[in-house]
């Protein structure tokens, strides 16, 4: 049997996995169509968790389900503004993402124009 000493810089943060838990939920209720429910998740993470991106992120998610393009986009923008402001703990690939996001919204899908 192999013995595997745990990392020693980790240790479990409950109120990180709260944070994650609640973050993924929003997801999961957006997904099943449940955009009330996912909008108070987002504000609940919103007042727990004031200092993190989640509520941002999933902010922008459950108003792009709703079809508040503009809305959607703004909260992205933040999430941009989030990541200069607080830039430990993100690389290129979290600015390109949420710019590849709000390029996304801006221009107008090619399956919507007629044929």
């Amino acid at each position: 049997m192999v013995n595997i000493d745990p990392d020693p810089d980790w240790s479990y943060d409950p109120e990180l996995d709260e944070l994650e838990r609640l973050s993924n939920c929003v997801v999961d209720l957006i997904e099943i169509g449940h955009l009330d429910e996912a909008e108070r998740k987002c504000l609940e993470l919103k007042t727990r968790f004031p200092d993190m991106i989640d509520w941002i992120e999933r902010s922008a998610a459950v108003q792009e389900a709703r079809g508040r393009v503009d809305q959607a986009i703004e909260h992205y923008r933040r999430c941009l503004a989030y990541i200069d402001n607080c830039p430990d703990g993100f690389d290129t690939d979290s600015t390109e993402w949420y710019r590849s996001q709000i390029d996304r919204l801006i221009q107008p899908s090619t399956s919507d124009e007629p044929n």
